[in-house]
């Protein structure tokens, strides 16, 4: 018994387990109680931290930006066409649908601002020759010039030269310089001046001006090239311009000093941008006819209508033309038609103008008379029964339905009633058509193109059916009151 104790008290130590401070004792565990310790842990973690706080960013291509960078919207193509065709860009031509003759946007209407109008400064042409009188250079301080632009051969300047003569001795001993300018070389100018009606009346400066400095100078700057026309001019400003017999009333104001023509400026340029109008119309119609295609002509009268809306029925009569005449919609042209007198019931030019382009058109297949009729009643009722552009065309609305004795009653009204001597010529015209011809409509013309060679005239009748006669080309009827 007394062998075994010892080894039992040996065994006891062996399995007994270590207590803290017998761990921490060990030698390993003394290593990490020296500061060799703290260095190798806390220095690499310290170096780290360092390098993280100090060092400068990592820029890499897809992150970098440049100072202060616009902000701009990426702009993204579509992956597939867009759902609906967009409007056709006023910039853009190309996207011109087709056909392109007319519907491309350079063929639509622009209201352009004319260069030449009341107000506006002009200079003086630089002629060729001057056949008689002159030289005149340039405009005098204070002194009104009246500038005519004729032409020897033209129809319209002769029956007006009466009217500028009467002017001219009334008016030079006022102090006004009168002034006329032809295209024509000085040679047929010579010989017009030799004639002795000529050599007793014209007694102030006549210019040759074959380069048509004139009317570069003041006819295309109001989008109308016509003769004779009459420009006043005083101190370099254009006063007004039109045709001699309206040229009165401006110059006596002229003359007095009492004339303004701001008043009249706007009315002016209105007229000169509708006259650029209709002459697109006029193109446009040519262009349509060769193709058959008459919605460009109807699209750039829409874009008119939206650009002069102050003329809106004259335009959409214009429209109504082209309908019922060289287009061949007579249904929906009527249609036009009695929409326009609905909406327009008292605007007696568009009823004149709706009436006398039933009748007269040449190109009109379906001519509807009972309308015509009932829209020149209406013109006249509105007019009084005093409005002589009103009486004549009733007169020719009851000879195109048969009836001469009313057509005769009210064309010698008419000329009762007209003071203008080249309408009271027309009209005095038609009165002896009307008493002496088979009362009928005008006869439908089959459009043509203008032919190679001279027309050769119909044997019969030997004066054009009542009204004014077919024009060799297609044409609009005018825009505004003078219908």
């Amino acid at each position: 018994m007394g062998s075994n104790t010892p080894k039992a008290s040996k065994a006891s130590k062996a399995s007994k387990a270590p207590t803290i401070p017998d761990v921490m004792a060990s030698p390993k565990i003394i290593f990490y109680k020296r500061p060799l310790f703290y260095f190798l842990v806390i220095a690499p973690v310290a170096g780290l931290f360092l390098v993280i706080q100090f060092a400068p960013p990592i820029s890499t291509p897809s992150v970098a930006r440049p100072s202060a960078p616009p902000i701009v919207p990426p702009i993204v193509p579509p992956l597939t066409p867009p759902a609906t065709i967009p409007p056709i860009s006023k910039t853009t031509p190309e996207q011109t649908p087709t056909p392109p003759p007319i519907t491309n946007t350079a063929n639509l209407y622009q209201r352009n601002r004319p260069s030449v109008f009341p107000g506006a400064k002009v200079g003086f042409p630089k002629v060729k020759e001057w056949v008689q009188g002159g030289p005149i250079t340039g405009y005098e301080a204070g002194k009104t010039y009246f500038i005519e632009l004729f032409s020897t051969t033209c129809s319209h300047c002769q029956e007006a030269s009466p009217l500028v003569v009467e002017m001219a001795r009334v008016y030079q001993p006022l102090g006004v310089q009168f002034v006329a300018i032809s295209k024509e070389d000085a040679a047929p100018l010579n010989t017009w001046l030799a004639l002795p009606e000529t050599k007793e009346h014209v007694n102030y400066p006549v210019a040759s001006d074959p380069a048509l400095t004139a009317d570069r100078m003041f006819q295309y700057g109001t989008f109308k090239n016509s003769t004779p026309r009459v420009f006043l001019v005083k101190d370099g400003i254009v006063q007004w311009f039109g045709h001699p017999s309206e040229a009165d009333k401006p110059l006596a104001e002229l003359a007095a000093g009492t004339w303004d023509p701001r008043k009249i400026q706007d009315e002016f340029v209105l007229t000169s941008q509708v006259e650029q109008a209709k002459d697109q119309i006029t193109a446009a119609v040519t262009a349509c006819e060769k193709t058959g295609d008459w919605q460009p002509t109807f699209d750039l009268i829409d874009s008119i209508v939206q650009k002069i809306p102050e003329r809106t029925a004259a335009f959409l009569t214009q429209r109504f033309t082209v309908m019922i005449g060289i287009g061949n919609m007579p249904d929906a042209g009527y249609a036009l038609g009695k929409k326009l007198v609905a909406e327009y019931p008292t605007d007696i030019a568009t009823l004149r103008s709706l009436a006398r382009t039933t009748l007269n058109s040449p190109f009109v297949q379906k001519r509807d008379l009972d309308f015509a009729m009932e829209t020149a009643l209406a013109a006249d009722v509105l007019g009084n029964n005093e409005d002589a552009r009103a009486a004549e065309v009733v007169a020719f609305a009851y000879f195109s339905k048969g009836d001469r004795e009313h057509a005769i009653e009210n064309q010698e009204r008419a000329i009762r009633l007209q003071t203008d001597p080249a309408m009271l010529k027309q009209y005095h015209t038609s009165l002896e058509k009307y008493k002496t011809a088979e009362p009928g409509p005008i006869p439908y013309q089959p459009p043509h193109k203008p032919p190679t060679a001279p027309p050769t005239a119909p044997p019969t009748p030997s004066t054009p059916p009542a009204g004014t006669a077919p024009p060799a080309t297609v044409t609009v009827p005018p825009v505004g009151p003078h219908s």
